[in-house]
């Protein structure tokens, strides 16, 4: 038998609460990365993997935490100081769109769209940026989804049109030729010639994009997501792709599973009247399936871990819960007291500061939002 990827509440009827003020967790985790990932003058090209990974990523946390707490103090700096600071660093001077792809993992496009939102009194960054993403149209190679594909791109063109007022006119005919050119190639979007559902390479991800950047792309998207409801299996969750449509094989996490498609679905309600029923029914059900598979092994993390997950819970006991577990003193005693080596093993990809899936800046995150009613994902529907 397979060991399980989660931990059974042993009393369901004693939940954890958190100790102390979710401030201090914040502050610990930005004062954590400041001092142990601090920005440079140069990077190179292992540390470049656009809002996924590197300096890219932690400028975007930064900034979003200056929108709602400006007047913070990390090491004696704002979260805008420390934004333009790790935007600021070179990149070289060859940084051009990579190969494999043009979602938000591409260093070039990331890094400009970033850019353009943190120094948006300059709109030639917002110029530069969008003659990047036409670029884009020429390569019919690049997948759909978030991470690598154009769902992503939508992402980095609805970012710099929040940021940067006035730049609707630059970026809006870029916003339609992408999203048309990804409705063109769907519903039956692939990733490595598989068909995906989830929200980081399948299709509740890429129709999350394209109904937050244009929503008036909705109604014709409304079949697609009524499928996509329909494929909910009776334990809440969702199959990580059509593949898996049949069987046992779930995971529970932001990337694949309930909790990415709670987070959709609850970005996407008000945009599909319809369906509003159907939704919640999905909502309440995947939730369940959160709160019985969602305390996940795996260190805690915004993409496949306990950070993620919560975040998909309803605000009260439950998601505090998982956060409770998930705070810096209980991962380390938690971790000392394990003898089996399975509980909150790195699940980082060798990166400690990975924006969505280490620890730090995903707490960071997860402390900044853990009491909003519905708690929005960073790189994904912050915006």
């Amino acid at each position: 038998m397979a060991e399980s990827r989660y931990m059974t509440l042993s009393d369901p009827s004693s939940l954890l609460k958190i100790s102390n003020d979710t401030s201090q967790y914040l502050q610990s985790a930005l004062e954590d990365i400041v001092a142990s990932y601090p920005p440079r003058s140069r990077y190179s090209h292992e540390h470049l993997q656009g809002l996924w990974s590197g300096p890219t990523g932690i400028a975007l946390l930064m900034l979003q935490i200056s929108a709602r707490q400006p007047s913070l103090l990390v090491s004696g700096q704002t979260p805008y100081h420390w934004a333009k600071a790790y935007i600021s660093g070179s990149r070289g001077h060859n940084l051009r769109l990579g190969s494999r792809g043009c979602g938000i993992h591409d260093e070039k496009l990331a890094f400009e769209a970033v850019r353009a939102s943190i120094f948006r009194e300059d709109p030639s960054h917002v110029r530069t940026f969008v003659s990047c993403v036409s670029q884009i149209l020429e390569v019919e190679e690049y997948p759909d989804e978030i991470l690598y594909g154009r769902a992503g791109t939508l992402y980095l063109l609805r970012l710099v049109r929040h940021w940067v007022p006035g730049s609707n006119k630059l970026v809006d005919p870029a916003i339609a030729e992408i999203t048309n050119t990804i409705l063109n190639r769907g519903p039956n979007w692939t990733w490595h010639d598989k068909r995906y559902l989830g929200a980081v390479h399948g299709d509740i991800g890429i129709l999350t994009q394209v109904v937050l950047t244009s929503p008036e792309t909705a109604p014709q998207l409304e079949s697609v997501l009524d499928r996509l409801l329909r494929l909910q299996h009776p334990s809440g969750n969702w199959p990580s792709s059509e593949q898996h449509a049949h069987t046992g094989k779930c995971l529970v996490q932001f990337c694949h599973g309930a909790p990415g498609f709670v987070v959709s679905l609850l970005s996407l309600r008000e945009h599909f009247p319809a369906l509003q029923e159907k939704i919640d029914a999905a909502i309440q059900l995947g939730r369940k399936c959160i709160w019985a598979e969602g305390l996940l092994k795996k260190e805690p993390s915004l993409c496949h871990g306990i950070f993620g997950n919560a975040l998909a819970l309803p605000k009260g006991p439950q998601r505090e819960h998982f956060l409770a577990v998930a705070t810096p003193e209980n991962v380390a005693n938690m971790k000392k007291a394990d003898h089996t080596g399975t509980i909150f093993d790195r699940a980082d990809y060798g990166r400690a500061y990975s924006t969505t899936t280490s620890y730090t800046p995903s707490a960071a995150w997860a402390w900044l939002v853990c009491d909003d009613e519905h708690p929005k994902m960073l790189a994904y529907n912050d915006i």
